[in-house]
């Protein structure tokens, strides 16, 4: 698609609510901790919106996997595959490894030589909203070559407690209705609650999503268009239509 021409916008917000504890480790040591939760510059917490997106990502890929004997398509019949992920979130600098899913982006787009394309979506970094203070957890090192425990070592590292929540906001851009219902899709599960971040298998990461509102502007509607360009209003999508999906089938 042509990222030159404007064609249409969504934008999706909401928050994210810790159910039980979220994880979300900096990678760096800080105050002798292996894992503290990941801060900005004024040391308030935040989600990086890559996380999240990654996330979305992850899901349609395990849905849209070749290996599934069930698969998606469009309502026109054409089954989905993982070229069609890629064309929501984009990618850049395939490899030789990657040839065989760029070659099935070529053949959906058309188009030769793709090696790397704009994505379709952009996640937010998503910053605290709730006044809370993070908790220290003991954590057992593991020895990655033997998978024992490793004798007298342990590690610190921080989780933010049940009912933290965090601000979410989604923006689509030029997206085909098909592919508005996979981010729909991908979002369904952590609406009524699915696990996020990292640690999961200490039993912690339960999240959901409450999404408040969705916003769209069409460019074939050129009163919408004239209201978003001069103005920045944007039409309300009703959030049951959004997750309805029916712009996909089972094949």
């Amino acid at each position: 698609m042509d990222f030159s021409v404007f064609r249409n916008k969504y934008k999706i917000e909401g928050e994210l609510v810790v159910l039980n504890a979220l994880h979300i480790g900096s990678g760096m040591e800080k105050n002798d901790h292996d894992a503290p939760f990941i801060e900005n510059r004024d040391g308030e917490f935040y989600i990086p919106g890559s996380s999240f997106r990654g996330y979305l990502s992850t899901k349609l890929e395990r849905l849209l996997n070749e290996e599934n004997s069930i698969g998606l398509a469009e309502k026109n019949g054409e089954r989905l595959n993982l070229a069609d992920v890629k064309l929501i979130f984009g990618f850049t600098n395939l490899d030789k490894e990657d040839m065989k899913t760029q070659i099935r982006v070529e053949n959906k787009l058309k188009i030769k030589d793709v090696k790397s394309m704009a994505g379709r979506i952009h996640v937010a970094d998503m910053p605290i909203l709730t006044k809370v203070e993070s908790i220290t957890r003991d954590g057992i090192k593991i020895d990655r070559e033997t998978g024992a425990t490793e004798a007298g070592a342990k590690f610190d590292y921080d989780v933010l407690p049940a009912g933290t929540r965090f601000k979410l906001s989604i923006e689509l851009e030029n997206v085909e209705e098909y592919q508005l219902d996979l981010v729909a899709l991908a979002l369904r599960d952590i609406i009524d609650g699915d696990l996020f971040g990292g640690m999961q298998s200490r039993g912690i990461g339960k999240c959901k999503v409450d999404i408040s509102c969705i916003k769209f502007v069409d460019a074939n509607n050129k009163e919408d268009l004239k209201e978003y360009i001069f103005s920045k209003k944007m039409k309300d999508m009703d959030k049951d239509k959004f997750l309805k999906i029916e712009n996909l089938i089972i094949k």
